[in-house]
């Protein structure tokens, strides 16, 4: 009999349990089909490092599916709070017709369990359908046809989701249970008849405190400003997020204080229609729940924010990564630097100064180095035999540097409106300018099937292609005519050229000048060696995949790990080791290899993204859905009232369309505050830089937002509507 009225009960308040069985069933599909993502590798055909970018973000979801159980967790409580509130009159009811605690419990006990049920099942046949759709968006992150699609399910994501949210529905049922039992009679009884006590505060109070709130996140700003978001162990940011919380918690304590001290002031507004009676109405709810409208602020600001900046981040790391790699394979030597494990080269004011260091501390590879002219390619053709039909064609860059020119010296003729900010003029004083000879880049250009640069010899030409640079390459065109280079004076070419000289994850050209063979040939008749060399190459095959795996293969057969001379062991694909040593190979960047770790990154980028942000923005919407329910079931003789004082129902819809409104704006507008100065910083100091534009994430960020964070408000009102119109008419 109880089971029957559990049932019949929840079938009789489908109203509601509408958001909250929404909410459960979102939580659980999306639990379970971010949490399925490890099993979606039998789809695919993935290399090694694709499978381990696979497990890397299983791992990380999984671990951020800890903080998404309790999330979700606090939600479902705190909806039950809502449930439970609604039905006090009832439950004193049974109680009066005779029923004990314990039978009351049972039911309560049960209509947890059902709706735990149905929910459970529901979300996980949504979540198994919505895991089948995130395996052909993964396809489209690694640019790979599923040509053999076939249906999954992943046990592991299954086992986890219930083990999770059976856990919360239990902890549920006791917390329903006891908060039956504790409920006297009396109160049940009387549930309807008494109104929430709302907290009346001194307005002028208010204003101050509204006052130091807008300045406390001021100074909150201007610390993540001049912080940047790049040092996160800096004290700056730690004050910045704390005055943060700080000044948003203070926010809402004196919003609706300060809100009625300036309405009421406006008698032209404050009198007119049921301007008083909504006003009244939202300050009562905000002084009540100013602690969950600040959770809820900081919930949506690191949606938001973690949205928009991952979509941007994708951008960062991936969307140039064509250009960034444009060659079929980079080998990489480092030839010389002095502090071998930092990797940072001498300021030289000598030009032999390295090769002396070299030849002091590794006499067998300097010497060998010398005997091959530095020539990477040479050293290859013999070490491996096979080296010519793996390779179609190559060319070298050997990055040299001036000794006793250092880039300070250049920067003291550039204005400093066009330095960038956040400049590190220590590490660039302490840098000297580097150069290519005009023969290399043009054999690069070559390669990369790009007509050659012609160069007088009294002329040099910059290269650059990190938008971070701009305003100093600007500054430099404008101010440095012209550039001592070994005594010789060289004037600057008006035209800088966007040119990649190795493969990289991002555009790495900066601020190198190419200058005429016979500067190159006087530093290497003074005895200087290389700071960097480049050996770039095209494979004779067109199969990308075997021409990595041919080239790695030769690698590490001519030079195995653990070698002499070793800096460390070299890692290809995350398992081929090989010898690194600072000459002729330190480090392997095949244009293959670059790619499909960029659509692996791409993919645990977005699915990070997508997974926290969108179970925080359900989460702020459900708890600004219950309480606004939960006020409109308070409201419910409040609207009879103004019904029968000649209120009509279209000022009763527009005054509580005004009270959901401002209470679901109040909090996004703040988070969006929040967001837009996190994000700008983010741009000056990364995005802009790197020239990638947050237009498109944030426009994207703010689409999510309005479709999930809207969809709430809409449903919420109309709820309320309900509730309000049920109240009129009965």
């Amino acid at each position: 009999m109880l089971l029957k009225l559990a049932a019949r009960n929840i079938r009789r308040s489908v109203r509601d349990y509408a958001i909250y069985f929404v909410t459960l069933v979102f939580g659980v599909a999306v639990f379970y089909a971010f949490n399925s993502i490890g099993g979606q590798q039998i789809l695919f055909d993935l290399e090694t490092a694709n499978a381990d970018m696979f497990d890397t973000t299983q791992d990380l979801l999984s671990g951020f599916s800890v903080v998404i159980a309790f999330v979700l967790g606090f939600l479902i409580v705190y909806a039950n709070r809502f449930l439970i509130k609604r039905r006090k009159h009832e439950f004193g009811i049974y109680l009066t017709l005779g029923m004990g605690p314990g039978e009351v419990s049972r039911i309560v006990l049960y209509e947890t369990v059902i709706v735990g049920l149905v929910s459970l099942a529901v979300g996980l046949v949504c979540g198994i359908l919505l895991a089948q759709a995130l395996s052909f968006v993964t396809a489209g992150l690694f640019n790979v046809q599923m040509t053999q699609y076939q249906f999954t399910f992943s046990g592991n994501a299954c086992a986890m989701t219930l083990v999770c949210f059976a856990a919360i529905y239990v902890v549920v049922a006791l917390f329903n249970l006891g908060a039956v039992r504790r409920y006297k009679l009396i109160d049940l009884i009387s549930a309807k008849s008494k109104n929430e006590k709302s907290p009346v505060r001194n307005p002028w109070v208010c204003l101050t405190a509204f006052i130091a709130s807008v300045g406390i996140l001021g100074v909150a700003y201007w610390l993540l400003n001049e912080n940047g978001l790049v040092m996160l162990d800096d004290p700056k940011f730690a004050w910045a997020t704390v005055l943060m919380l700080v000044g948003s918690l203070l926010f809402f304590w004196s919003l609706a204080g300060f809100a009625i001290a300036v309405l009421t002031r406006a008698r032209g507004v404050y009198l007119r229609g049921l301007a008083m009676f909504t006003v009244r109405q939202i300050a009562s709810k905000v002084n009540t729940a100013f602690v969950s409208l600040w959770a809820v602020c900081v919930l949506l600001f690191f949606s938001i924010t973690t949205f928009s900046t991952g979509m941007g981040l994708i951008e960062v790391f991936c969307g140039g990564i064509e250009k960034a790699a444009p060659y079929s394979a980079t080998i990489r030597a480092d030839v010389y630097y002095e502090d071998l494990d930092a990797l940072v080269h001498p300021d030289s004011s000598e030009v032999s100064q390295r090769a002396e260091a070299m030849a002091q501390e590794y006499p067998d590879l300097y010497a060998e180095g010398q005997s091959y002219n530095w020539d990477i390619a040479a050293k290859m053709r013999d070490a491996v035999p096979n080296w010519d039909e793996m390779i179609a064609t190559s060319a070298q860059i050997d990055e040299w540097e001036i000794p006793g020119k250092t880039y300070g010296s250049l920067l003291a003729s550039v204005d400093e409106a066009d330095l960038p900010e956040g400049l590190n003029e220590d590490y660039i004083n302490a840098n000297n300018i580097g150069v290519v000879s005009i023969s290399q880049y043009n054999a690069l250009l070559e390669l990369a099937g790009s007509a050659p640069v012609q160069l007088a010899d009294d002329e040099c030409l910059m290269l650059n292609n990190l938008n971070a640079l701009d305003g100093i390459v600007k500054g430099i065109l404008e101010n440095v005519p012209s550039i001592d280079m070994m005594g010789h004076d060289l004037r600057l070419q008006s035209e800088v050229r966007d040119t990649q000289l190795m493969n990289n994850a991002m555009s790495a050209t900066s601020l190198v000048f190419v200058v005429p063979d016979y500067v190159v040939e006087e530093l290497r008749a003074d005895g200087a060696i290389p700071l960097v060399s480049y050996l770039n190459m095209t494979y004779a095959t067109d199969d990308a995949a075997a021409g990595d795996e041919a080239l790695v293969a030769a690698l590490t057969a001519a030079f195995p790990a653990g070698s002499a001379d070793a800096l460390e062991n070299g890692y290809v694909y995350s398992s081929e080791t090989y010898t690194r040593t600072i000459w002729p190979l330190t480090s392997i960047y095949t244009h293959h290899e670059m790619v499909s770790q960029a659509s692996g990154l791409r993919m645990m980028i977005t699915y990070l993204a997508l997974y926290i942000g969108f179970i925080f923005l359900v989460t702020t919407a459900a708890v600004l859905a219950i309480q606004q329910l939960s006020e409109a079931a308070d409201s419910q003789p409040r609207y009879r009232l103004l019904a029968k004082l000649g209120c009509d129902e279209r000022m009763l819809n527009c005054s509580l369309f005004v009270q959901v409104l401002v209470y679901f704006l109040a909090p996004l507008l703040l988070a969006a505050c929040h967001s837009a100065c996190a994000i700008h910083v983010l741009s000056k100091s990364l995005f802009d830089a790197l020239g990638t534009p947050v237009q498109g994430p944030i426009l994207m960020a703010a689409g999510f937002t309005l479709l999930i964070y809207g969809g709430y408000f809409l449903i919420t009102y109309f709820a309320s509507r309900s509730i309000m119109r049920q109240a009129v008419k009965g």
